[in-house]
């Protein structure tokens, strides 16, 4: 028997390592990290997502039997407060403990300065930061997320803006950013300035808000002091609602548009009529809304945190605020790549079955895929890891979050990574 198993491994090597590799069963699980904060300065929105990736996944395990009803995942997960060091922690148990294939993340701090690192580990890290420092892959190979980046949001806001001002007559328009001094808060902030001067804007001085921050007012006092038309706010929800009800008890006029994270359904019950005509950003759909893929999610969420009551979509009723499907995203991504591997196992089993450069190649193939309405459609390529360059422009009327506009803006060469 020995001497059989002999002979059959030497045929195998004779063949070439990826001869033998091909020979591979297709692995029962696969094992996934996730970094999250549901007790720091961002859990305000962190909470849901954290939710949204936790139920995707069992749904994906218990309802749908795994991978292609194949391989299940094998997720663990830990709350780091928000705490850049913890997250370094975390992300060295995942690697050397529990040797992680790929790992769902959080941060635009922790998820930066980890950059270089899982370059060189090869692991694919998809985040809930959409930094567009992470999506040029000649620096930032290994990361991905499903959506267009903060800057690209941002030029967005700032196309539609430019169009506002035109109907009111406005030649010049002001506008002020106003954000938390963090790595989060000023990512895209070089980016939305460049582009605010290419397009005629007149730039006041940013306002920093903490995301702590429990009041607001020496800032816009500020905003108001410059005579801005727009300001843009870049926290999370609880600082974007201070900064909102402050200036609207202050009597400004500006118009606030609001970064991803800091607009969803809980702001209009935070600060309620002061909500009203407050604009937002958004590269996804909100719980609720009709699309292709929203059955399948609140499916999840009923079976597994209970029966969705009767409720209207963008509104205070909603049980999840928007954050939730972020979180389903990122999960949805990591499984259309892994669908990607099993469906082409031969092929992929030589590039080490889940490995992180297969796992990346799978996820760098996507053209146009369309993750059941629930985002835009998503292309990835082996030189440029921006998902889509679409946003829509959101607005809360009469206490509901109304689309107003999708808004695309160019793929232009020299905004990858900026």
């Amino acid at each position: 028997m020995m001497r059989v198993a002999v002979l059959l491994l030497a045929a195998l090597l004779a063949l070439g390592p990826a001869s033998a590799l091909a020979q591979q069963a297709i692995p029962a699980t696969i094992k996934v990290g996730a970094l999250f904060d549901t007790t720091g300065p961002t859990s305000d929105v962190g909470v849901d997502y954290h939710k949204g990736v936790l139920d995707h996944v069992r749904y994906i395990n218990e309802v749908e039997g795994g991978i292609r009803g194949k391989v299940k995942i094998d997720l663990v997960w830990s709350d780091y407060g928000y705490r850049i060091p913890d997250a370094l922690s975390l992300y060295r148990k995942y690697r050397d403990v529990d040797r992680v294939n790929a790992i769902i993340g959080w941060g635009t701090g922790d998820t930066e300065a980890l950059k270089e690192t899982i370059s060189e580990d090869q692991i694919p890290y998809i985040s809930a930061s959409y930094s567009s420092h992470l999506d040029d892959p000649a620096k930032t190979p290994y990361n991905f997320y499903p959506v267009s980046s903060y800057s690209d949001q941002l030029r967005a806001v700032l196309k539609f803006a430019k169009e506002l001002a035109a109907e009111q007559r406005i030649s010049r328009p002001k506008i002020v950013f106003m954000y938390p001094d963090h790595p989060y808060g000023r990512a895209p902030i070089p980016a939305g300035k460049a582009y605010a001067q290419e397009l005629g804007f007149e730039v006041g001085p940013d306002q920093i808000v903490a995301l702590a921050a429990l009041e607001a007012r020496s800032q816009v006092a500020a905003v108001k002091s410059f005579g801005a038309d727009f300001a843009w706010i870049g926290g999370t929800t609880n600082s974007a609602s201070v900064i909102v009800r402050d200036a609207k008890a202050a009597a400004l006029t500006t118009r606030f548009f609001v970064n991803v994270w800091g607009y969803d359904e809980s702001m209009i019950k935070l600060i309620g009529k002061d909500a009203e005509g407050v604009y937002g950003s958004t590269p996804h759909v909100y719980f609720g809304e009709p699309s292709a893929g929203m059955r399948t999610v609140v499916d999840a969420y009923t079976r597994f945190r209970g029966r969705v009551p009767e409720f209207q979509w963008g509104t205070v009723q909603s049980p999840v605020i928007a954050s939730y499907i972020r979180g389903w995203l990122n999960v949805a991504l990591l499984k259309k790549g892994l669908e990607i591997i099993v469906d082409n196992w031969t092929t992929y089993s030589r590039l080490g079955g889940f490995s992180g450069p297969s796992i990346r190649s799978a996820l760098e193939t996507l053209k146009d895929w369309d993750p059941a309405g629930l985002a835009p459609p998503i292309t990835l390529s082996r030189t440029d890891h921006r998902p889509s360059t679409a946003t829509r422009i959101v607005q809360i009327r009469n206490g509901r979050i109304t689309p107003v506009k999708p808004v695309n803006v160019e793929r232009r060469r020299d905004w990858l990574g900026f």
